[in-house]
């Protein structure tokens, strides 16, 4: 979908909005003051672009929200539109000094996210929106576009690289955080093998059919059992395990799921890293939320991470152990040396002669 919110001027609200669909009618939603009951507005103004772009078939996509089709609009100090489909809000009128003037991008790395930092800061941003890997291409295209709004926030789990261009001239601070890589394998092998029963919505239709592979082959495996992981780890069809290959590497390096993270990718992944505002290796699990609140210009311990679990540590060891794991790793593995290395240099103390 593509949206934006060009003018508000207190009495009119000017925008557009074009939904996922090419033939569909676009509406939008409109809630004021925070009423649970909203009204359903079609939009009916012709914009030539949307028809010279293939964005939608008629061009019927823009509106003005004035009194006269949302009453007490002009007056409201809360107004919100959204998408009827997905519920997205894609604009919220700001009062002055009301949220955080900072466009701001986190990359989410970890398959299980830490959807408690987004929503912590959630309040203090007027366009927010995390777990972006639930949309498509060009929606999230469109929220690292929006220019008529000085607070923005996005977050999610997506290919850093088919981003790149839309975050270097638009975002001005980017924030990433990575972990150890069999902490973050061992999350996916007990989400995967787990899903059957479980059908956790983390995984999103997309992963559903990407690792589709790897949920039926691990289904239902004991990983507290170390010799069964290890047998059946071993036994593996390579496609499969390919699936699970350095996923920090390629989600800084590839531009499609299918793209196998390859050794020669480490230094492009180490360019990458080096040029966010704020990078956590993730080795204090309690720094990364209070640098986020220091350059955000919140209070101390507004955000509050969950601590990492034992149960998936203990597996993260029994896959340690495993060679098979350690070459499927060979990229990430890597990448994290360099970067434990040029952390430990830069913590070193100074040696004066």
């Amino acid at each position: 979908m593509n949206f934006c919110v060009h003018k508000d001027s207190g009495k009119e609200i000017h925008g557009y909005f074009v939904p996922d669909g090419f033939s569909a009618t676009p509406k939008i939603h409109v809630r004021i003051n925070g009423e649970e009951e909203f009204t359903e507005i079609t939009c009916w103004i012709f914009l030539q672009g949307a028809i010279d772009q293939g964005a939608h078939e008629t061009g019927n996509v823009a509106f003005i929200l004035s009194d006269d089709n949302i009453p007490g609009i002009s007056k409201a100090k809360q107004v919100e539109l959204s998408d009827p489909d997905s519920g997205l809000v894609f604009y919220r009128r700001a009062q002055p000094g009301q949220y955080i003037p900072k466009k701001v991008f986190r990359l989410e790395t970890a398959y299980v996210p830490q959807s408690e930092i987004d929503l912590a800061v959630r309040p203090h941003f007027q366009f927010f929106e995390h777990r972006v890997e639930n949309y498509g291409f060009e929606t999230v295209r469109q929220m690292l576009e929006i220019i008529h709004q000085p607070s923005v926030y996005v977050s999610g789990r997506v290919l850093l690289k088919n981003y790149l261009l839309y975050i270097n001239y638009n975002i001005n601070l980017t924030l990433v955080s990575l972990r150890d890589p069999f902490y973050e394998l061992a999350t996916r092998l007990i989400v995967f093998s787990r899903y059957s029963k479980h059908r956790f919505k983390l995984v999103t239709e997309r992963d559903k059919s990407l690792y589709q592979p790897v949920m039926e082959y691990f289904d239902g495996l004991d990983l507290q059992d170390g010799s069964q992981v290890r047998k059946v780890i071993r036994r593996a069809p390579k496609d499969t395990l390919n699936l699970l290959s350095s996923p920090f590497t390629q989600q800084l390096v590839a531009s499609s799921p299918s793209d196998l993270p390859k050794l020669d990718d480490v230094s492009q992944a180490l360019d990458a890293l080096s040029q966010f505002s704020l990078f956590e290796t993730g080795q204090d699990h309690a720094s990364y939320p209070a640098n986020i609140t220091q350059i955000l210009g919140l209070p101390q311990e507004s955000i509050q991470v969950r601590p990492q679990l034992e149960p998936v540590h203990q597996l993260a060891d029994i896959l340690r152990e495993i060679n098979t794991v350690e070459h499927l790793l060979e990229a990430d593995l890597v990448l994290y040396h360099f970067i434990q290395k040029a952390e430990q240099r830069a913590s070193a103390p100074v040696k004066v002669r």
